[in-house]
């Protein structure tokens, strides 16, 4: 008998809550910079059913791969519903507002896809906008609205709204009006979902992959003088030492900086599955050889002239995958 159990999304795993949260890095520069929205993995009530036999990462700044392999540990079909959250798009956190959407004005804007035993999943997806903790999804779509507070021409839009319609939204708390601007305040929850099925004594393999929401800014010496920011990205005396040569080397250009990626990624989702991952393997491309990068890992090897990796057995993540690049400026 195929047991299945059907749960609602996991909303505490979306960014922007207390559980999951991945907190956008201290910026290097007060000006000029985007946020990191920190995506992650596949979500799934707690279970001891289905243990993550192994995890294969790849990050770099143009995309995420996930490979899993799963196993259900029981003697008969379990049933879960997985889910994937995108980053929540929330246009009160400035932070939040102040990013580089790969695919802007598609509800997929990272460009998920999944993959189960090489088989492409098409699953369903859900969009949730709130203001003030309340749904207001259907007021947005009855006034033709666009869900994402940051879609392309809103400001427009809501700038030619009659009078009477902005006051309506703003008693909803979807807008704020003042008398220069009218401005979005909402947020939107996105989710991709579908049912999967672990049939007893054999490996399921999901893959997916998706375009990181990346973070831009300046990077400069203020940073490696910031004991709180050096400590996100585990920053050691020899990123040190080469980050100063090389902002040394630009001291007198015309921009006297480094360009600063910062990429998030939550990897605790993990601990849902039953005990630790058994093989876990990272790998992170820098994207060019003159670039740095810094991250929190044990064990960290060069396999390649970009590229690092970290590998662990019986892995339990404790903290999120917070990665820093900084290299020359193109500009210069």
């Amino acid at each position: 008998m195929t047991h299945t159990r059907l749960v609602s999304l996991p909303r505490a795993a979306l960014l922007g809550t207390a559980i999951l949260a991945s907190p956008a890095a201290p910026t290097a520069s007060a000006n000029d910079s985007t946020a990191e929205l920190g995506a992650g993995g596949l979500q799934l009530v707690r279970t001891e059913d289905i243990a993550l036999l192994s995890e294969d990462l790849f990050v770099s700044v143009d995309q995420i791969r996930v490979t899993y392999r799963f196993r259900n540990r029981t003697d008969t079909p379990r049933t879960y519903l997985v889910a994937f959250p995108l980053p929540t798009i929330d246009a009160v956190v400035p932070e939040a507002m102040n990013v580089v959407m790969p695919r802007g004005g598609d509800p997929n804007f990272v460009d998920f896809k999944v993959t189960v035993d090489g088989v492409p999943v098409a699953p369903s997806i859900e969009e949730r906008a709130t203001a003030l903790g309340v749904d207001r999804t259907a007021e947005l779509k009855r006034f033709g609205l666009p869900l994402n507070p940051i879609a392309e021409g809103l400001y427009q839009r809501l700038e030619a709204l009659p009078e009477s319609t902005r006051d309506e939204l703003n008693r909803l708390g979807l807008i704020y009006v003042d008398p220069y601007n009218v401005e979005a305040a909402w947020k939107l929850e996105t989710t991709f979902y579908w049912e999967q099925s672990f049939p007893p004594g054999r490996d399921v393999v999901v893959e997916h992959s998706y375009q990181p929401v990346v973070g831009y800014g300046f990077f400069g010496d203020y940073a490696l003088d910031d004991p709180a920011y050096k400590a996100s990205y585990c920053i050691d005396a020899d990123f040190d030492r080469a980050a100063r040569r090389q902002l040394d080397a630009v001291k007198n250009s015309n921009l006297p900086y480094l360009e600063e990626r910062r990429l998030s990624y939550i990897l605790t989702t993990a601990n849902n599955w039953s005990g630790p991952i058994g093989d876990f393997t990272l790998t992170i491309d820098k994207g060019s050889t003159d670039a740095l990068v810094s991250f929190c890992g044990t064990g960290v090897k060069k396999i390649a002239p970009t590229r690092f990796q970290v590998k662990a057995t019986d892995f339990m993540p404790d903290r999120e995958l917070d990665v820093l690049i900084v290299a020359p400026s193109r500009q210069n």
